[in-house]
């Protein structure tokens, strides 16, 4: 019978464990139930408000969730700054009725509220409408007097919400020119009138598609990206200027920023540079004017040979799980184990050599593009099998000797076309005296 009962109760104990975990763990404390009660708005959640409706010194405005972001819908469409909207609904939602004053004791006109310059209405996913009249403030102190909806009450309390209010259109525009982060775009393709840069992403790589067919280099399209992402508006243009006066007719530089998912291309259309000018002019998606740093300018500017990699392979060292070198003298092949080396036939291997072999192929740099395959002979090779995020992949690096003393050396890689010149002393550390990959350690002879 003791068993059973402390069975019922160790039951009981963990259910009421997991109904405070799972259910009064999300319930108000007594302190915010109290705190909730004096606010303005009690039943206000900020984070299911889907429209905003503003009355400002300026006119009208509206903004709304569109397709889970914030945007002006009027006077203007255009996107919002969320961060804005964000502080004004959170001013609104912490917004304290300090003091409350029945109509029947006080009059509207005598607090401004019998034509209110200001007010705010709030509309929840749930259909619910918050409206807001704002008043003057009070000859002392900077509270508001503040009416909700048509109640038969005038509150008080602070007025430092207004600032948040009471803005202009421009003020609750966004500054952001591109949301889009390198791994959420698919291609970026740069126009001019004399050339036209594609780069594609494949398997986490940008891959060129023109002017060339090519490996792209990856930090000018990780810089170009990055630029794009925290370059801000400086001025808002009217949407009716002339793209002639613009410098857009026709735009010195289109740049189209394809997403990965099923979201429209982003197209961006900017002026020329001009010597000494700190602004160019920007259109987004044929429509949004406005002026930005002439510093993406300067970097769409670059030639297009600077878009190509002069990286050998980029990979990681630490990816590589099977490495096979050969020279003209012998082969050897090394496999990594629990974080270290050994040579296939199963002896220890130098796993700093290797290491510092696998590193050298990882930072190869090209000297020279586009080499004829030269007639000399193969200094060796290397064959590497990586494990990482794309899963297997094979690397075949073949080496030439120079033509001339003190020449560049060639080398081909499998994932890529070109014939490319190194150092030549890089080329015969990776592929040359095989006997250091070899662990340099001996066992010490047995103790008698």
């Amino acid at each position: 019978m003791r068993s059973r009962n402390l069975i019922i109760l160790t039951a009981v104990v963990a259910a009421l464990g997991a109904f405070i975990f799972f259910v009064e763990r999300h319930k108000p404390t007594t302190l915010e139930v109290v705190e909730r009660a004096n606010r303005v708005f009690p039943d206000l959640d900020q984070d299911t408000v889907e429209a905003v409706e503003l009355q400002t010194s300026q006119g009208p405005i509206r903004l709304a969730v569109v397709n889970e972001e914030w945007r002006l819908v009027e006077p203007i469409d255009f996107p919002a700054d969320a961060a804005a909207v964000r502080s004004l609904l959170g001013a609104i939602a912490d917004l304290d009725a300090e003091r409350v004053l029945p109509l029947g004791e006080v009059e509207l006109a005598d607090f401004g509220l019998d034509n209110p310059v200001l007010g705010v209405v709030l509309l929840d996913s749930e259909g619910t409408r918050f409206s807001l009249a704002v008043g003057d403030p009070t000859p002392l102190g900077s509270n508001r007097a503040v009416r909700r909806g048509s109640d038969e009450e005038i509150v008080m309390s602070t007025g430092a919400f207004v600032a948040g209010l009471d803005r202009g259109v421009d003020d609750w525009r966004s500054r952001d020119v591109v949301d889009l982060l390198e791994h959420d775009l698919d291609s970026v393709e740069i126009e001019t009138a004399e050339d036209q840069i594609r780069a594609q992403r494949v398997n986490g790589r940008w891959q060129l598609e023109a002017p060339l067919v090519d490996l792209a280099d990856r930090d000018q399209m990780q810089s170009l990206i990055s630029e794009l992402n925290t370059l801000r508006i400086s001025e808002f243009l009217p949407v009716d200027g002339d793209p002639a006066e613009l410098g857009l007719d026709p735009p010195a530089f289109r740049v189209l920023l394809e997403p990965r998912n099923s979201d429209p291309i982003l197209t961006l259309e900017f002026s020329a540079t001009e010597e000494g000018a700190q602004t160019i002019v920007c259109r987004r998606n044929g429509v949004d004017l406005f002026r930005v740093s002439n510093s993406i300018g300067i970097r769409l500017s670059k030639a297009p040979v600077l878009w190509r990699s002069d990286e050998v392979w980029p990979f990681s060292s630490w990816d590589v799980a099977t490495a096979e070198f050969a020279n003209t003298a012998e082969e050897i092949v090394v496999r990594e184990a629990d974080g270290l080396w050994q040579v296939d036939e199963g002896s220890e291997a130098d796993s700093g050599e290797i290491r510092r072999r696998l590193t050298a192929l990882a930072d190869l740099v090209v000297r020279e593009h586009d080499l004829m395959l030269p007639p000399t002979e193969v200094m060796g090779s290397v064959i590497l099998v990586l494990d990482n995020d794309q899963g297997a992949e094979g690397l075949t690096y073949t080496f030439y000797a120079p033509m001339e003393e003190g020449g560049l050396a060639a080398v081909t890689v499998s994932t890529r076309a070109d014939v490319m010149g190194i150092d030549a002393v890089t080329a015969e550390t990776v592929v040359g005296d095989f006997e250091k990959l070899r662990s340099a350690v001996e066992s010490s002879p047995a103790e008698e």
